[in-house]
């Protein structure tokens, strides 16, 4: 029986009290629960509903020898009322929206209750872009083109394909989690802090997160999500850009989309960061990292992917993080950092899909949209997205025989 998952019990008010405490009031009871400063930093991780054990770990590994402590915490709050069962209770403009792929919408720890295999995420996020924003604006984009390339029925038989001769994402379960959104004016990083949690909490409850972007620095709160649940984790970057100059561990000053890999490639928990389609030029190479494959420009498309996949190591789990500007301009304008010279929608369909199929998949992102007056790359993308998703799917369903 998998584990509960807790949320702070809703209708709280919070008072602060001194610097070091503070008192959450229920005004519908007059319930008043005092609390310090530790403990609001425990109650603080279940912003986004998550199960205690997870908690536990993600905290010790930023304070070795705290996880009996929080476990401890965590029981005090559930006694004191303050934490309870997610039991989620739905607005009615929320349960009428549409998810990505017509997908019911819910809220991330209802979406770990069901059965779905894919758990779809929105990141409305561009404050790591150095150069054009709005990538922001991506997410909703995808979601209002992508019912035109497929749609997901309540009896989950998928739609049949004509050029396969065969039904696209059959029994695949898909729900959309909706859009993570940031305090104003907390430039991003709360959102992000919801990104990493609520990424390792539908990874945890065995469901695959799909991340819709956003800019792509967002993929190391990705990454970091997945890696408190996968120990050990590779990442496929298809990508125009290098996004990475040397390893870094640490404090993370200066992070966005340009580099966040150099913190991917310097983490623990990466042990493979395998880059298709670069063809930025650079003033200086990168620094070689063992951890670090490339396959640059073309050079990936119509080799043997079973060799392809043979070089990579056999010991991890591997998300899949793509940008969108890999595809080539003609095919894919709408992005901030567009280079000539890319790969088509088909050339990129066959790749990715050819390593999902041939590779155990955790997570899926897509990144660095930009939705102009045509609809046509939107569209696009979707169909990527429901092909990758499709492959993911039906490798899970092998390997789960």
């Amino acid at each position: 029986m998998s584990a509960p998952i807790l949320m702070i019990t809703p209708g709280a008010t919070r008072i602060d009290v001194s610097a070091d405490s503070s008192e959450l009031v229920w005004p519908q009871d007059g319930r008043r629960v005092t609390l310090g400063r530790r403990t609001l930093q425990v109650l603080a991780q279940f912003a986004v509903p998550a199960p205690a054990d997870a908690v536990a770990e993600r905290l010790e590994k930023v304070t070795p020898g705290s996880g009996e402590a929080v476990r401890g915490a965590v029981r005090m709050l559930l006694e004191s009322g303050v934490l309870c069962e997610f039991a989620p209770v739905l607005p009615a403009e929320v349960s009428r929206r549409t998810g990505l792929f017509g997908a019911p919408v819910t809220a991330v720890g209802d979406a770990v209750r069901t059965a779905a295999d894919f758990v779809v995420l929105g990141v409305p996020h561009d404050l790591g872009a150095t150069h054009r924003a709005g990538s922001r604006f991506g997410p909703e984009a995808l979601r209002r083109a992508s019912t035109t390339v497929f749609q997901v029925t309540p009896s989950l038989d998928g739609m049949y394909d004509p050029e396969r001769d065969g039904r696209l994402l059959a029994g695949a379960g898909i729900v959309d989690a909706g859009d993570l959104m940031g305090e104003p004016g907390g430039f991003g990083g709360d959102l992000l802090d919801d990104l990493e949690r609520a990424v390792g909490v539908v990874a945890g409850a065995g469901r695959v997160p799909v991340v819709l972007g956003g800019d792509h620095s967002l993929t190391l709160r990705v990454v970091d999500g997945l890696a408190s649940v996968h120990p050990r984790i590779g990442v496929l970057h298809f990508d125009a850009h290098h996004d990475y100059g040397r390893s870094r561990s640490g404090v993370r000053a200066g992070v966005h989309h340009g580099n966040f890999l150099d913190w991917v490639v310097g983490s623990e928990a990466v042990g493979c960061v395998a880059q298709f389609g670069i063809r930025q030029l650079t003033p200086r190479e990168p620094e070689s990292s063992p951890k670090v494959r490339r396959w640059g420009g073309l050079s990936a498309i119509g080799a043997d992917l079973d060799r392809i996949a043979a070089e990579l190591p056999s010991d991890l789990v591997w998300h899949v993080s793509f940008d969108v500007d890999v595809l080539d301009p003609a095919v894919m304008p709408s992005t901030g950092t567009v280079l000539p010279g890319g790969w088509s929608y088909r050339e990129a369909v066959g790749l990715v899909t050819g390593l999902c199929d041939r590779l155990p998949v955790v997570g899926v992102d897509v990144v660095e949209y930009l939705p102009g007056p045509d609809d046509a790359p939107a569209v696009t993308v979707a169909g990527l997205l429901a092909r990758v998703l499709h492959h993911v799917a039906v490798s899970r369903q092998g390997s789960a025989r």
